[in-house]
């Protein structure tokens, strides 16, 4: 397949449901599948073990079928989490508009944090620029319709959605790593084996702050910190900079 015939492809895939006729042409017997439970299938084995575990031979095996097989319905494993990835944004909730912008907008960063931390997987995925279907672009619509009324050109619309999708993965990112890094052990138990050590080896007075600021954190939250406290103190201090740059951000 030529990476046109591939690009193709991918849009009939993404907007099947909407064209009503089928996204690829089938040959041979009836299907025993649908593109819909390969997709979900696939979606099931990257949450359980990761976007490298979702192969076309892992799919087939927990499909049941030949590895051949899922090509009949996903043309490649690239067309595949491109319609992953529609498909989670599909399946989110609607964005709602709340009293004030600015409650809708924190609203809309929680949400694409709350996703990316369902499906950590995205954080690997190929950005949501490159998926052009009705699941990422309804989303981005319901976004852009928030600041519909706000008055700034449509790339500055832009560039706040960029910027809002960028902090939401950026704090999910850091969620997800230190839940990975944090599983054998809770963080109060980390804490009790590391504190002690660093107390021994750490040369007395050489980091001064950081010694200060790190016990006190460390007392505070038993361990290395707390990612929801700071995807909340910065979410806030993000609104309170644009809020500077879009005046009445906060009046209902």
């Amino acid at each position: 397949m030529t990476p046109d015939d591939e690009a193709r492809a991918l849009v009939r895939l993404l907007w099947r449901a909407e064209t009503g006729g089928p996204a690829l042409p089938r040959k041979g017997p009836k299907q025993r599948l649908t593109v819909d439970r390969v997709v979900a299938a696939a979606i099931e084995l990257a949450d359980a073990e990761g976007l490298p575990a979702v192969t076309m031979r892992a799919l087939a095996a927990r499909l049941g079928v030949g590895p051949m097989s899922v090509y009949t319905y996903v043309p490649t494993r690239d067309v595949l989490v491109a319609l992953m990835v529609d498909a989670v944004a599909a399946g989110q909730p609607p964005v709602v508009r709340l009293a004030t912008l600015r409650d809708s907008l924190m609203a809309v960063v929680r949400a694409r944090r709350d996703e990316y931390l369902a499906h950590t997987w995205l954080l690997e995925a190929p950005s949501w620029r490159d998926v052009l279907g009705p699941g990422r672009i309804g989303q981005y619509e319901a976004q852009l319709a928030l600041l519909e009324e706000v008055p700034i050109g449509d790339l500055e619309r832009d560039w706040l959605i960029v910027l809002l999708e960028s902090f939401a993965a950026g704090a999910a990112r850091s969620s997800g790593a230190r839940g990975a890094a944090s599983r054998p052990m809770t963080d109060a138990q980390w804490w009790e084996v590391v504190g002690p050590e660093i107390a021994t080896l750490m040369p007395s007075g050489r980091y001064p702050l950081a010694g200060r600021v790190g016990s006190v954190v460390g007392q505070h939250y038993s361990g290395p910190g707390d990612p929801d406290a700071g995807f909340e103190l910065g979410l806030m201090v993000l609104l309170d900079g644009l809020e500077s740059r879009i005046p009445g951000l906060s009046a209902s």
